[in-house]
């Protein structure tokens, strides 16, 4: 195989620090006379050089797609190049439309900020070439860092990145990034979110946490939260605490971890008169939108545990059942099968709560007057005056469904003003605004 002359005969000198980082991969690029590119840690495209005279048909379909595909990104990864600190050489899969490449990790520190890829095919760098290759890409990498840095990063803990991610900032790839570079484990992990909002004694209320007991929370979860090997970072915010949990593919959430929230949760509200309901998202890959939907699954679960007492107080989303549907279609105005109900002056809070208590509980008369804590000849005169006053047939199917999603469809308005946190968990969430809320605050 031919070595690249050119390379061999050319000094490689400084690279230029005043420039961008993609400034100085082209130049890079073009002194070594190879396609260079370089990938973030997940697989995603960070820069790609102009120098593209070589590029195979994987490096054409990554820079098309923003991203490796993940047959190439596994390829990769069996080669070693996650645990490498120095060059590792990946051999060429026809199959994947690969040709062979370099592949250079840059990091700071223990960090990874990504792989730098130097496509080779038939043109070797020889081992003098790889070493000087290597010496730019510790400057290239300063440059990475110092670009992140810019961008907002650069001193960031554990626990704010999970904050910029989850809240979906401009921000949010960024923070993902150095989690992983942080957490490689991550990568070929599952996510969970938990969120805990505090709610009244008897669950028809969202409320903000009081002064003190926010600022013992915000001082406990992390802490307390750390001895669970799979908590990746969390924070406390004035309506909800977020907790992001990892675990195997093929093993389920660790009980224990939430079990741990739990408590901590329980020991900092104290002697105040909140309580807390938590939501728990369906597992789901580490990347931005997947994240931030299992944010939003986790809020609306913890939210509608704290409005409804017909709910569990640990809710996890896979259990919400119709509310799934309700968050896609709700709308702010009342549904006017009620407005009956409601002008029955002081006696409307009891009619609707023995309703919807009735239609809980699948219409079982025994168990409502037993959970309504009346006589069940009491029950049956409720029901019967709300028939009247609707104008309805309770033993109609229909009717009681009606109702039953109108009764819902109240609970769930009653998240509407402080609910622009979460994004609505089966829609795909949308990039806000740049800037992110400081931490603590909602």
């Amino acid at each position: 195989m031919a070595h690249s002359q050119s390379y061999q005969e050319q000094r490689m000198g400084p690279l230029d620090v005043t420039r961008t980082f993609e400034e100085g991969l082209d130049e890079f690029a073009n002194r070594i006379g190879h396609s260079v590119s370089v990938d973030a840690p997940d697989g995603r495209l960070i820069a790609y050089s102009v120098q593209d005279g070589h590029a195979d048909p994987a490096r054409v379909a990554s820079i098309l797609s923003r991203r490796v595909t993940p047959e190439i990104q596994d390829w990769q990864l069996r080669h070693g190049i996650a645990e490498a600190s120095g060059p590792v050489r990946v051999p060429a899969n026809v199959e994947l439309g690969m040709v062979g490449r370099v592949c250079i990790p840059m990091r700071s520190g223990d960090h990874c900020l990504g792989y730098l890829w130097v496509l080779e095919g038939e043109r070797v760098l020889t081992p003098a070439a790889l070493d000087r290759a290597v010496e730019a890409v510790s400057e290239l990498s300063h440059l990475l860092e110092a670009q992140q840095d810019l961008a907002g990063l650069g001193t960031y803990d554990v626990n704010t990145l999970v904050r910029l991610l989850l809240d979906g900032s401009a921000m949010a790839a960024s923070a993902r990034d150095r989690l992983a570079s942080a957490m490689p484990s991550l990568l070929g992990a599952r996510l969970t979110v938990c969120v805990a909002v505090p709610t009244n004694a008897d669950r028809g209320a969202l409320s903000t946490l009081p002064a003190a007991v926010f600022r013992r929370l915000d001082a406990s979860i992390p802490s307390a939260l750390t001895s669970s090997p799979a908590h990746v970072g969390s924070f406390v915010a004035t309506t909800h605490v977020a907790v992001l949990l990892c675990h195997r593919p093929d093993q389920p959430l660790p009980t224990g971890a939430v079990d741990l929230l739990v408590r901590t949760l329980n020991r900092c509200a104290r002697p105040a008169s909140r309580t807390f309901t938590v939501g728990i998202s369906n597992p789901g890959p580490f990347d931005v939108d997947s994240v931030r939907g299992l944010y939003g699954q986790a809020r609306s679960a913890a939210d509608l545990a704290a409005l409804d007492p017909a709910l569990p107080r640990i809710l996890p989303w896979s259990k919400v059942g119709p509310y799934r549907l309700l968050l896609q279609m709700a709308s702010p105005e009342p549904d006017p099968v009620l407005q009956r109900l409601d002008e029955c002056g002081a006696s409307a809070e009891m009619l609707t709560r023995t309703l919807e208590v009735y239609l809980d509980l699948g219409c079982d008369a025994p168990r409502t007057a037993d959970s309504l804590q009346v006589h069940r000849t009491t029950l049956y005169y409720r029901l019967a005056r709300i028939a009247k006053i609707l104008d309805v047939d309770l033993a109609e199917g229909l009717v009681r469904l009606h109702l039953h999603v109108a009764l819902k469809n109240r609970r769930l308005a009653a998240r509407t003003p402080r609910a622009a946190g979460p994004p609505n968990p089966d829609v795909r969430p949308t990039e806000r605004k740049p800037g992110y809320p400081r931490t603590g605050v909602a």
